[in-house]
């Protein structure tokens, strides 16, 4: 089984668990792949960027600023108005001139972060109160790079999800063998803190 845009590997989780052999390694990705898609739950977000540009439709509510999903880099961004409400996007606006992204200084931050609100200029405006979606983008959704504190929480709620299979998960004896169904545990709070700064609703 191979990890897919996840964020930690094998070979760090088995260091914090003081494992050295391959045995488990199935477990370890399993527990990996289920704490990576935990965090995005959390969160409201991913932190891992489209390898392609992807087309997204957005309705906006204010003639001057639409937030979008997170844009993991200005490269391939396109920018549309369906003006008319006729389900075609035919005005393609130009960044720095008809538009521009926020955060401004996104790629200085750190860690890097992704734009999340596309803001008009002069020229055009949003088109609102529309039937269809008047607004598309097309970008590399996403994170540039998964921040270290993603990376730690990541570490620790797979760990605990290892653990959880194989006896104990946050101080919890489990009784399987008294036939007690456990489910899969929910975010331990130490990753819960420091997942905190990235939590963000999801756009419509």
């Amino acid at each position: 089984m191979a990890l897919v845009n996840c964020y930690a590997t094998v070979n760090d989780v088995a260091a914090e668990l003081g494992i050295s052999d391959v045995d488990d390694d199935a477990r370890i990705e399993r527990s990996i792949i289920t704490a990576s898609r935990q965090i995005d739950s959390e969160c409201g977000r991913r932190f891992w960027a489209d390898t392609v540009v992807v087309e997204r439709n957005y309705w906006a509510t204010s003639r001057v600023s639409l937030e979008v999903d997170d844009i993991s880099t200005l490269t391939g961004l396109i920018v549309k108005l369906d003006t008319d409400d006729t389900g075609t996007y035919e005005t393609t606006l130009t960044i720095n001139t008809d538009f521009i992204v926020a955060p401004l200084n996104a790629a200085d931050d750190y860690p890097v972060r992704p734009h999340t609100e596309i803001l008009m200029l002069d020229t055009y405006t949003f088109p609102i109160h529309q039937r269809r979606p008047g607004v598309s983008v097309t970008a590399k959704f996403g994170w540039a790079a998964v921040p270290t504190d993603v990376n730690q929480a990541c570490l620790i709620q797979a760990k605990g999800i290892y653990k959880s299979t194989s006896g104990t998960f946050s101080g919890f004896q489990l009784a399987a063998d008294a036939g007690i169904v456990m489910r899969t545990p929910s975010l331990d709070p130490v990753a819960r803190g420091l997942l905190e700064p990235f939590r963000k609703d999801w756009i419509g």
